[in-house]
Order: structure tokens, then sequence, then C-alpha cells
């Protein structure tokens, strides 16, 4: 599932077609009364919030694309070859000087700004990781609503917080030196700051580098060892960035109502 990151990486490329008119857009087979509706408008703004890009068009229209899995975008010149087949096609937006495809996205909502407001997966989201303003206060009493709940599960509800997903919360949960089944109930509010000053440069990293996921620096990153523990079972701890000594190895085990895998050092982290 493309996380936090990547929304912002794919809204900087698509913030191209911003001022410009939409002069031909393909939307989903069960939408196209929409298309006639969003030719000859303006994309006027490209705002993210979580994993949700919104695209905002003139006349107080917005477009919520949730990419989950297997999502993608592709921005360029109109006419542009294709990196994946047309029947993959979800969204296409064309203007006179660029072109913006979505590929696969399971979700393309279209409805007013007022309908929005009211739009519960989006209404209902937490303070957005990402944003310069993240609200650490509201994430923190969100947290405080949950506190029979773990936190390597607490950090993938989009309600708590917005935007992280399960490879930066392993990560961040590792860096932080925090237990991830531990209740939210026995976390204190500097072991939660911990958790975002180690998630947040982290995410912006990966917007930086282009999108591809990669939490380790120095010689770790020179080795080829991008992440601490995402996906590395059954490797070598490499001990955290605040300099732990570990000779422990990486675990995995299934956490939550959804199974989601959590990477972890039990060694360190436990």
């Amino acid at each position: 599932m493309a996380e936090g990151h990547m929304i912002i990486y794919w809204a900087r490329q698509i913030r191209a077609l911003e001022g410009e008119t939409l002069q031909h857009v393909d939307v989903p087979s069960t939408k196209q009364e929409w298309g006639e509706v969003l030719e000859g408008r303006t994309l006027e703004r490209v705002d993210t919030h979580g994993k949700n890009l919104l695209l905002r068009i003139s006349g107080a229209l917005t477009i919520r694309c949730h990419a989950l899995m297997y999502g993608s975008w592709q921005v360029g010149e109109p006419g542009m070859a294709l990196r994946k087949p047309e029947k993959q096609v979800r969204l296409r937006l064309r203007t006179p000087e660029h072109e913006a495809v979505f590929f696969n996205g399971p979700v393309v909502d279209i409805m007013s700004d007022e309908e929005l407001a009211q739009y519960e997966p989006v209404a209902s989201l937490g303070p957005d990781v990402m944003k310069d303003d993240f609200d650490r206060d509201e994430a923190w009493r969100r947290l405080q609503q949950h506190a029979d709940l773990e936190i390597g599960e607490a950090l993938l509800d989009q309600t708590i917080v917005a935007g992280i997903g399960n490879i930066f919360k392993s990560e961040a949960l590792f860096v932080a030196g925090i237990d991830p089944r531990r209740e939210v109930g026995y976390l204190s509010r500097s072991e939660a700051e911990r958790i975002w000053e180690a998630v947040v440069p982290m995410m912006w990293a990966s917007v930086e580098d282009g999108g591809p996921i990669a939490t380790t620096t120095g010689d770790l990153r020179a080795l080829g060892r991008n992440l601490y523990v995402y996906r590395q079972t059954n490797k070598p701890c490499v001990s955290r960035p605040c300099g732990t000594d570990c000779d422990g190895a990486v675990e995995q085990f299934r956490q939550g109502t959804n199974g989601r895998t959590t990477y972890w050092c039990p060694a360190c982290q436990g």
C-alpha cells in the first residue's frame, strides 16, 4: 500500500497541472457522466491528507484518489507513452500542456466540496503526520482514546494519525526503541514524541529520494541495507541510530485485527 510519503511525491508531480484547463478526462466506467462535467474546468489545487490525494477542481468539486495496494501515477506531456497497459488506466487528466494518469487505483471518488466535508473516509482522518503543522497534541489525544490498542496497530489506524503505513510503522518503532506490542495506555507522551521524531524525517527523506523507502543512513545504506527491520527477518539487528548495542536478530509476527506483519528486534525493543 502506498504510504503517506508517496502521496506527497505524486502530488508534487501532479501540481504541474495546477491552473490548467482539463481538455480531456477519462473516469471510471461507473462515473462516466462525470467526464463531461469535469472537461473544461480547471485543476485549481492538489492537496493531500494521509494516503488520500485530493484534486480540487473549479466549481467546488474534488476528485479523491486512494491508491490502496496497487495504484500509481504517471505525469508527463499529452499523449505520452504509458508505462502500463491502457486497460489499467482508472483516471486520466489531460490539459494542453500535461497529462496525469492514475493506474489501477481502486478508489476514485468525485463529489462536491460540500459533500466531501461530510464524507466519512476523509472527515474521520486523524492529523496528517506529513503536514508542516502536524498536530501532535491532537494525535496524542486520539491515541489516548485507544488505550487498549497495541501501538503497532494504533499507528496504522488512519483515524488516529494519517499517513503511516506498515513499513514506516515497523521502522519508526525500531528507531524509537519501543515495543510494538506495548498498549497505548502504557505509552508515555515522551515516547509518542520519539515515534514522531523518528517517522517524520524518514518519510520526508523517502519523498526527496523519489519515492523508494530507505530509512537507514551512512555505512548501512552503503552496504545495501536500506531498512532496519522491515522484511529483515533473521538478519542481525543493526542497533538503533541512538547508539544502542544489540546482538539480537530481527523477528516478525502478525499483529492486529487485520493480521499485518510487524518486524522488530525483541532484544532492544522488548
